[in-house]
């Protein structure tokens, strides 16, 4: 590459080099600002997610259940072979959604020791329901940096509710279970966004039916002493400082409903059972 030639990539995939696209000051983008940007939600299809189904605006040919997609990309992820991702931040919500029988969709977030989180009464399926008649889904939120093959490092959140939140509470374990010792040979925990993970899919099932959940293991430390390393772990510092200085706004994921409410498929073995009672 010959001298103050930068890549880039155009329309995701091809790589186009250009020695004028370094000199540029603004490129459009002096405006923007971090509520402008639509932080992309890292989930896993599954069998009632749109993206699969044939007859859906939202269907993507090729998408199946188990696979990983982003929502701001469109891309589906192979779930077998998984993804890279430095967690940055984690946080907790109630998510308030609207029943699907009446319209469905999001409604709002709240912190965990919001009032309105007691004043829930599970109904005859464990929802959480609110006297309105929505419910509240108890949400682990990671906000992550995702290692993208060919476009490079990109932020976005994967969240876990349900039947994953048991899978939460095991990385976060991990992570926290990380050491390393400073000058003075004292021992201390590492920052979440000093590890790379690889998230896979698995598929799962309980007497209520199956779905694919998350599978979590630890890749590598990040090297301080490799440039592309270390770069990566600024990003996600700062990443993480931003999110807890509020300055990050994360846009209701709409089309998520079937995975935040933890519904099911069922089983053949269960449809039989039905059919026997």
């Amino acid at each position: 590459m010959a001298k103050n030639e930068v890549s880039v990539k155009d329309d995701n995939t091809a790589l186009v080099k250009h020695t004028k696209f370094s000199k540029v000051k603004s490129g459009g983008f002096s405006e923007v600002t971090t509520e402008d940007l639509a932080i992309p939600f890292i989930r896993i299809l599954q069998a009632l997610s749109p993206q699969v189904q044939t007859r859906e605006p939202q269907y993507l040919e090729g998408a199946s259940a188990g696979m990983i997609f982003n929502t701001v990309l469109k891309q589906a992820y192979d779930g077998e072979k998984g993804i890279d991702v430095i967690p940055c931040h984690y946080n907790r919500r109630f998510v308030e959604w609207q029943p699907r029988e009446q319209g469905g969709g999001y409604i709002n977030s709240y912190l965990p020791d919001d009032p309105i989180v007691s004043t829930t009464q599970p109904d005859d399926k464990g929802n959480d329901v609110l006297p309105n008649g929505n419910y509240l889904s108890n949400t682990s939120q990671f906000f992550v940096v995702f290692l993208h093959e060919t476009m490079g490092a990109q932020k976005g959140l994967i969240t876990m509710t349900s039947s994953q939140l048991k899978k939460s509470k095991q990385w976060l374990s991990q992570a926290q279970s990380l050491t390393g010792k400073d000058a003075n040979g004292d021992a201390f925990i590492l920052p979440f966004f000093s590890t790379v993970y690889k998230l896979t899919t698995v598929p799962e099932k309980s007497d209520k039916g199956s779905w694919f959940g998350w599978e979590i293991n630890r890749v590598r430390t990040l090297d301080l002493e490799d440039k592309q390393d270390d770069a990566l772990f600024d990003m996600a510092e700062n990443f993480c400082e931003s999110i807890q200085a509020g300055e990050v706004q994360v846009k209701a994921d709409t089309t998520a409903q079937y995975e935040t409410t933890g519904e099911v498929i069922p089983t053949p073995e269960l449809d039989a059972k039905k059919d026997v009672m």
